[in-house]
């Protein structure tokens, strides 16, 4: 098995994630990438390879559409447009394709707009529950 592996590895710290349910610490921490990176090398799986230099954007374009590669290079500026505080937070998705929905037309923005009106406690599906 071939590894690639560079140092700006441990740079991705994020601070919560979703997890059944709930937001949790982020389970991805640099310290896991010194343990995965180690059992790598002791069980002898492979050759761990650093990139090569000058990274080809066009394998990128390989695999990914247009739009979202586009979405990624704008997001975290996005992000912090909203709010300069967000700087401190983890950009969390707020939208989820789901069947049915369109994949032709793209949200204005990836943070969920307000809901418009007063928030409900409930949601529509407990408000339906039959009555006993």
């Amino acid at each position: 098995m071939l590894t690639i592996y560079n140092e700006q590895h441990t740079l991705h710290q994020g601070r919560m994630e979703m997890f059944r349910g709930q937001l949790v610490p982020s389970f991805e921490v640099p310290a896991r990438v010194d343990h995965v990176l180690a059992e790598l090398n002791a069980r002898r799986l492979g050759p761990v390879n650093m990139p090569d230099d000058g990274f080809d954007e066009a394998l990128l374009r390989a695999v990914h559409a247009p739009r979202y590669l586009d979405f990624l290079a704008g997001a975290w500026d996005e992000w912090i447009a909203l709010d300069p505080a967000n700087a401190a937070l983890d950009v969390l998705p707020s939208y989820w394709p789901a069947p049915g929905m369109r994949r032709d037309v793209l949200p204005a923005s990836f943070p969920a707009p307000p809901a418009p009106g007063p928030r409900r406690a409930a949601s529509p599906a407990a408000s339906a529950r039959p009555s006993r």
